[in-house]
């Protein structure tokens, strides 16, 4: 791994600065009003796709077989994934997917990202009774599961491609429950529900599954009910293959590729749709510094897709609805963070203010009156317990442990965030891209791995947004 050098540290550490620098004049400043309206609106933007999720809550969807199942490519990337893969081929084994001779309509093709523990040959052993082919990508290729998918598309069978992590567990009906919709005229993609099994019982292990079997279905049971802007979550997704082409297939600069590329089909008149009932598991990361890492890859992504995909904002044949859904959760993941940390400075400051002399040094900026954003933070945190309550089934001591739990655990955004923007920064200026990556099966605390990759047009494209496909 090459050493950076002097002057991208020197970014690194400007962009750092930039940010905390931006946090900390709205507390000496009248700017602390901006940034508390921004959070009254963000916090209603969050409590009613709460509440609209919990409006839109339906029976379960009857399983409805179509009479002649089209024939599905089932993707796996993995690199150095030597500890799962052989688990998860044999959960995507099991899936219920055959004609009616019981021939199973369906291949699984496992991309092995230049893997160096063995991943895919022990994928390669795998006795399953459905096709299994092993795609080795080769070393010229670019770097990230976007270029992967790339890959794997092109030495697909199918004309429907379902994705999933080298650490999945699909239920067994998923592609019976998926494959349906995605046949919907319009459809260009499905998104099954995500959920979580733990290799660690970590408090914060245990706060990923309170997000995602509450916050994150009820919101995309929300986009999906009422038409706004539904969201491919990398794990567990159905793509037609003939959309997929018609937007220019995965993009190999995207750090969220599922991001990108659902941008991209909304914004061409394709649908996408979410489907609870189809369920994939996933393991949740064991320790905190492995998910501020995952989570400053994800809010890098989300800045990649803003800078990009501004223009299809205005121009892109969406709705109203999903225009204003899609910019409220592209810009959040920068504001909101802002928002809260220069809540926290601002407490801080009126704390020092109150105790130090002389006093007039920390002079406290203009606010909004308590009454509204006390307000605006209660009706957020009671349309979160109200999903949980609704959600969980669950006594009440114990949906409200998991509420406060999860609150502890979101700060982590006040250091994934500012590391996301030095990241980018970073890449703006450097060409290099750093791809974090989740291990899988691995003990708490183990480190991440870590790649940076050089491509010299990448900063070049970042900086005018007009990365579509940095590699032909």
């Amino acid at each position: 791994m090459r050493q950076p050098r002097p002057w991208t540290l020197l970014a690194l550490v400007v962009a750092l600065l930039a940010w905390a620098g931006a946090v900390a004049y709205t507390v000496r400043s009248r700017d602390l009003v901006a940034l508390q309206v921004a959070f009254v609106v963000y916090s209603a933007y969050g409590a009613a796709l709460q509440l609209l999720g919990l409006v839109g809550r339906r029976p379960p969807r009857e399983l409805q077989q179509p009479r002649r199942l089209p024939f599905v490519s089932v993707l796996v990337p993995a690199r150095d994934e030597a500890a799962v893969i052989q688990d998860t081929l044999r959960s995507i084994g099991q899936l219920r997917y055959h004609d009616g001779q019981g021939r199973p309509r369906f291949e699984v093709v496992v991309l092995d990202d230049r893997s160096r523990d063995g991943t895919g040959e022990r994928a390669a052993r795998v006795d399953l009774p459905v096709p299994v082919r092993v795609a080795r990508v080769p070393d010229g290729a670019p770097p990230g599961k976007a270029a992967v998918l790339n890959v794997g598309t092109e030495v697909a069978r199918g004309q429907v491609l379902a994705v999933f992590d080298a650490d999945a567990r699909p239920e067994p009906d998923f592609l019976l429950r998926s494959v349906p919709l995605l046949l919907q005229p319009g459809v260009a993609a499905v998104q099954g529900r995500r959920r979580l099994y733990h290799r660690s019982g970590s408090v914060v292990a245990r706060a990923q599954e309170h997000e995602f079997d509450v916050y994150q279905t009820v919101m995309q049971r929300a986009r999906e009910r009422f038409g706004a802007h539904v969201l491919l979550g990398g794990n567990g997704m159905v793509v037609n293959r003939f959309a997929l082409e018609a937007v220019g297939g995965w993009n190999p600069e995207a750090l969220t590729e599922d991001i990108d590329l659902a941008i991209r089909f909304h914004a061409a008149g394709w649908r996408v749709r979410y489907c609870e009932e189809a369920v994939v598991w996933e393991e949740s990361v064991p320790s905190w510094r492995g998910l501020i890492r995952q989570r400053a890859r994800w809010c890098e992504g989300v800045l990649r897709a803003l800078v990009q995909h501004t223009p299809r904002l205005v121009r892109g044949h969406m709705s109203g609805l999903q225009k204003l859904d899609l910019l409220l959760f592209l810009t959040g993941s920068v504001v909101i963070p802002g928002a809260v940390f220069a809540s926290y400075a601002y407490g801080v400051a009126a704390f020092l203010r109150g105790v130090l002399l002389p006093y007039y040094l920390l002079p406290l900026p203009r606010a909004l009156p308590e009454p509204v954003t006390v307000g605006a933070f209660a009706v957020l945190a009671a349309a979160l317990v109200l999903s949980a309550v609704v959600e969980l089934r669950a006594r009440i001591w114990r949906v409200l442990a998991g509420v406060v739990a999860y609150g502890a655990f979101t700060v982590h955004p006040l250091i994934s965030t500012p590391l996301a923007l030095a990241n980018y920064t970073r890449s703006v200026f450097t060409g290099r891209t750093c791809w974090w990556k989740t291990d899988h099966g691995s003990a708490p605390g183990t480190p991440p791995q870590l790649a940076w990759e050089q491509d010299g047009r990448v900063g070049e494209w970042l900086a005018l947004g007009l990365y579509r496909r940095a590699v032909p």
